[in-house]
C-alpha cells in the first residue's frame, strides 16, 4: 500500500513540481520496496520444504529478471503513447514534427533550436503527462498486488521447525573451548 500510494502521489508531478515533492515520493516509494522485497522473498521460501528451496530460489530470481524488462516495456509504452497524444504540433514542418514526436530529447532540442517557448512548454507537458499515467498504472499494478497478497498469503507465519539436539551430557562444557 505505501508503494502505491507513492506511485499514485508521484502521479500528480506537473512540468513545476519541486524537488521536495519528488524526493518525497519516491522516498515512499523506496520504503514500500525496502519493506516488500525481503518479506516476499521470506514469505515464498519459507512454504517450500528445504529440499526444493534451490528451485524456489530459481523461480524468484526468474521472476525479477523478467519483471524488470517487461515493466519497463509496457510502462514505456504507456509513457510514449500519453506524450504523443498531449503534443502540440501546429506550425512545425515534417522534419520537425518528425523529431519530436521521436523523443521528449528530440522535441527539446527542436522548441530550443526553433526558439520556440510554446513548443517548449508542449514537450515539457505532455511528458509529464506521460510520466504522470506510467505512475498511475504502476500504482494500479502494486495496489493489486497488494490485495493478492492479502487474499492469498497465510495469516500466519509457518511453524518453526524443531531443532533437535543431543542431550548434553555432565562431561559437556556449557561454553565451547575456543
Amino acid at each position: 500500500m505505501l508503494i502505491s500510494s507513492g506511485l499514485a502521489f508521484g502521479s500528480t508531478t506537473g512540468v513545476h513540481s519541486g524537488g521536495a515533492t519528488i524526493a518525497t515520493w519516491m522516498a515512499l516509494v523506496g520504503a514500500g520496496m525496502g519493506l516488500v522485497m525481503a518479506t516476499a522473498a521470506s514469505a515464498a521460501l519459507v512454504e517450500l520444504p528445504e529440499e526444493r528451496s534451490g528451485v524456489g530460489s530459481a523461480v524468484m530470481q526468474a521472476i525479477n529478471k523478467v519483471g524488470g524488462p517487461f515493466g519497463a516495456a509496457v510502462l514505456g509504452s504507456v509513457l510514449s503513447a500519453a506524450y504523443l497524444s498531449q503534443l502540440d504540433l501546429a506550425g512545425l514542418s515534417a522534419p520537425e514534427v518528425h523529431a519530436v514526436r521521436e523523443s521528449v530529447f528530440s522535441g527539446l532540442a527542436v522548441a530550443h533550436r526553433t526558439n520556440s517557448p510554446l513548443l517548449l512548454g508542449s514537450v515539457q507537458a505532455a511528458f509529464t503527462h506521460g510520466l504522470d499515467r506510467a505512475l498511475l498504472v504502476s500504482a494500479g499494478v502494486a495496489l493489486a498486488g497488494a490485495l493478492l497478497a492479502v487474499l492469498f498469503l497465510p495469516r500466519t507465519s509457518a511453524p518453526a521447525k524443531a531443532v533437535e539436539r543431543p542431550a548434553r551430557t555432565k562431561e559437556e562444557p556449557l561454553v565451547a573451548a575456543r
